[in-house]
């Protein structure tokens, strides 16, 4: 299977640290690696608020799952991706009616199995 990781930020600050990007970019890495899937790329907004709209990586993620390029979307907590109920159920719904799969490791969210 052919994933797209990807990491949030709030702050300048975190991002220049890069402390909140390395500890997702290792979760994501290591759930890929135990599930032999193929990291196709790593993307990732920094500063970016909470809406979803100001985040440019995030949407040309959607658009290349969307696309077809990757599989599945994966993120290593489910406030990296939405501050929303509203935005993760849109993600959600994009998801399943364009055919690619949400996997969210700390909720254990997987729609890439029927237990998703």
């Amino acid at each position: 299977m052919r994933v797209i990781g990807y990491m949030r930020v709030s702050t300048r600050e975190q991002g220049d640290s890069g402390l909140g990007l390395e500890a997702q970019e290792a979760t994501i890495r290591r759930e890929v690696a135990h599930r032999r899937w193929d990291l196709v790329d790593l993307r990732q907004d920094v500063s970016s608020g909470k809406s979803m709209r100001r985040r440019s990586e995030l949407g040309r993620t959607l658009r290349d799952l969307r696309d077809g390029r990757a599989d599945a979307l994966v993120v290593a907590k489910l406030d990296r991706l939405s501050r929303s109920v509203l935005d993760f159920a849109a993600v959600m719904e994009t998801a399943s009616s364009e055919g690619w799969s949400v996997v969210v490791i700390d909720l254990g969210v997987d729609t890439t199995t029927t237990n998703g």
